[in-house]
């Protein structure tokens, strides 16, 4: 794989069992976590997100990493020290392709591993015909129907197809009367063989992935099964592997789609059940904390935002807390504390999900998509819980419902707006208005090499500059800071109580 290598080689300072021992004194060995990135639309190459990812949330953050984990940059041997770390073999992913990046034990004497959920080569071979159907469904819409923020796609979509159409015209015409010149007729060859390039070098790779996924199909549901089927295989395994007790879910671009549909799947499985009142007081009560926020169940009315923003946020990691541990009562845990999206395309989910506003927020009220925070399971409002019948014991056993994955996992949304086409990402924006007053915004002004030109991919891009934009509080931070904090590798709200020492690791 070419380019700079974010990784140190174990062979070079030692081997991963012996260089990543804690320091004498320290605090019990804990129990690792886990971050799976899923990549977004484009021919991507495996690995290259998560080598890019990893750079900027581990490896040039020495306050993560002990010093003796810090070590030189192999791309740059003359520059600052990088935190260790190594890419290993692993069996979840189910490819050869795809390794494991792990880190030494942090500050806090905890391990990480990176994982990423490739997807790309399932979509590969989407038709041109697959991509007109798909853009002809977008363009068919009334114009109320178009919300203002997609409005620019919708523009520059039609614009596009009303230039390539009006080419066809003119050519068909032309030649049909016998007035095209030899020269217009090269022209408009040359212009339609560029027009037919681009569409196959740039349509097809990037905007393919959107039309064989985005929307339930009969064209698109196999892909859309496939996809779904390698991510919860390898979910499903990091969920049940006792080594891990923490699982952070990020999502660039199209792969926030497809990620938010994992966490909804996997919520209906591993959400808590069989909850009664004496034997789960501990898990009753948090979530009870969490309906203190929820949302009223015909999701007509929502809060612009929520009276007690923190305490929420603070209430879904004390839920999560509870629910990461399994037992003989309750043996499937949940380890999805955080869901971090990345100029996620959600922002225009009424457009390119369903029709228009109304029908996605039927589909809330319905459960079919998933709020933050959760709506509660009655009319009058109150709670996520339900009665779901009664155990062995005679005892009345409550469950949460399917709809309430955001009641044990956090939601931060980073984009960076920008104006218009040209400038910034306008594939993102806040996620808010569509789900939920329980979603963390924040925006992000980012420059690359180019400026401001379509900085959708800039995110963990080190070699980029960004700001927060309104910053609620000090110094605004870096692009780099925000996504740190909301990967939140330190746990900042995890209790100082000694963690469970962890089993022998693979």
């Amino acid at each position: 794989m070419s380019g700079p290598q974010p990784v140190a080689s174990p062979t070079m300072t030692g081997s991963p069992a012996t260089a990543s021992l804690p320091a004498p004194g320290k605090a019990p060995r804990k129990l690792s976590q886990a971050v799976v990135i899923v990549h977004g639309m484009g021919e991507q190459r495996p690995m290259d997100t998560l080598r890019g990812f990893v750079q900027a949330v581990w490896s040039h953050d020495p306050a993560r990493a002990p010093f003796y984990a810090h070590v030189a940059d192999p791309a740059n041997p003359g520059g600052e020290k990088i935190n260790r770390s190594w890419i290993t073999p692993d069996s979840r992913t189910n490819s050869h392709e795809l390794r494991r990046i792990t880190t030494p034990y942090d500050v806090d004497g905890r391990r990480t591993d990176f994982y990423e959920l490739y997807w790309a080569d399932i979509t590969q071979g989407t038709t041109r015909g697959r991509l007109a159907a798909w853009v002809t469904n977008l363009l068919w819409r009334k114009p109320a129907d178009i919300p203002r923020d997609a409005r620019g796609l919708y523009v520059v979509t039609l614009l596009a197809v009303i230039a390539v159409l009006g080419a066809a015209f003119v050519l068909a015409t032309s030649a049909m009367q016998g007035h095209i010149s030899w020269t217009t007729g090269m022209l408009v060859t040359i212009l339609a063989s560029f027009v037919v390039w681009s569409v196959d070098r740039f349509g097809l790779p990037y905007f393919g992935d959107v039309a064989a996924y985005v929307r339930a199909e009969t064209a698109t549901v196999e892909k859309r099964a496939l996809v779904r089927d390698r991510g919860l295989t390898l979910l499903r395994r990091l969920m049940m592997d006792d080594g891990y007790d923490r699982i952070v879910l990020v999502s660039h671009s199209l792969g926030s789609i497809i990620a938010y549909d994992l966490l909804q799947i996997l919520w209906a499985d591993f959400r808590p059940r069989n909850l009664e009142a004496l034997r789960d007081k501990a898990r009753l009560k948090a979530i009870r904390a969490i309906d203190k926020a929820t949302l009223k169940s015909d999701g007509s009315a929502w809060p612009d935002k929520l009276d007690d923003f923190s305490g929420f946020r603070r209430a879904q990691w004390e839920l999560y807390r509870h629910l990461r541990a399994s037992h003989a009562d309750h043996p499937l845990p949940w380890k999805i504390s955080d869901f971090v999206t990345l100029g996620s395309p959600l922002t225009h989910s009424e457009f390119l999900v369903t029709y228009d506003l109304a029908e996605f927020r039927r589909g809330i009220a319905e459960r079919l998509f998933s709020a933050c925070p959760p709506i509660a399971d009655t009319a009058a409002g109150g709670t996520v819980l339900y009665q779901e019948g009664r155990g062995r014991s005679g005892k009345p056993q409550r469950a949460v419902h399917h709809g309430a994955v955001f009641a044990a996992t956090r939601w931060t949304n980073i984009f960076d707006r920008g104006n218009g086409w040209l400038t910034g990402d306008p594939i993102s924006g806040p996620v808010a208005e569509n789900f939920g007053p329980g979603v963390e915004n924040i925006q992000v002004e980012l420059r690359g090499s180019l400026g401001r030109i379509f900085t959708h991919r800039l995110y963990w891009s080190l070699k980029a500059t960004g700001v927060e934009v309104a910053a609620t509080a000090g110094t605004p931070r870096s692009h780099i800071g925000v996504l740190r904090d909301a990967v939140d590798l330190g746990r900042k709200l995890e209790p100082s109580q000694a963690a469970p020492t962890t089993p022998a690791r693979r």
